[in-house]
């Protein structure tokens, strides 16, 4: 019975602190634009038609960030819990990709950890591909990074 004692103590010791006032935590909000850059890459750069592609996008995003308490919102105002980082050195698998000649390359669905994005070639002679990006707390806002250029011959 002791035991049983021991372990209520500290389930009621919880609960009684979660019954206190608790301040909503703080929250960042965009203040103006951001600035957000795409640099792409493919590798390999030439390819034959049906050989793969890995293709690879470093975001670079700036922005002023203000924090304030989460009451302080506004309804519909846009938040997070942490700003962007300013530099992710991964995200072509986060991104969408606008490809000439259109259904020239065939993006695979599974998941690479190190978030690269695999695609096989379907077309043949230059592929550009573009990597598009939404802007986080600018409804609608999109950017493109440079095209990719694959030689695929």
């Amino acid at each position: 019975m002791r035991s049983v004692t021991l372990l209520a103590v500290p389930a009621i010791l919880a609960l009684l602190a979660g019954c206190g006032e608790q301040r909503g935590p703080t929250v960042y909000v965009l203040e103006g634009t951001q600035s957000v850059e795409l640099k792409a890459s493919a590798s390999p750069a030439k390819v034959q038609p049906g050989g793969q592609v890995v293709l690879h996008v470093e975001r670079r995003t700036t922005g002023q960030w203000k924090k304030i308490g989460r009451n302080e919102l506004t309804p519909g105002q846009c938040w997070v819990y942490r700003p962007p980082v300013e530099l992710e050195p991964e995200v072509a698998h986060d991104v969408q990709w606008a490809v000439e000649p259109e259904n020239s390359l065939e993006f695979h669905s599974e998941y690479q950890l190190d978030q690269s994005r695999v695609a096989t070639v379907r077309g043949s002679g230059k592929i550009s591909a573009i990597p598009v990006s939404k802007v986080k707390c600018e409804e609608g806002r999109v950017v493109e990074g440079a095209p990719v250029e694959i030689d695929a011959s």
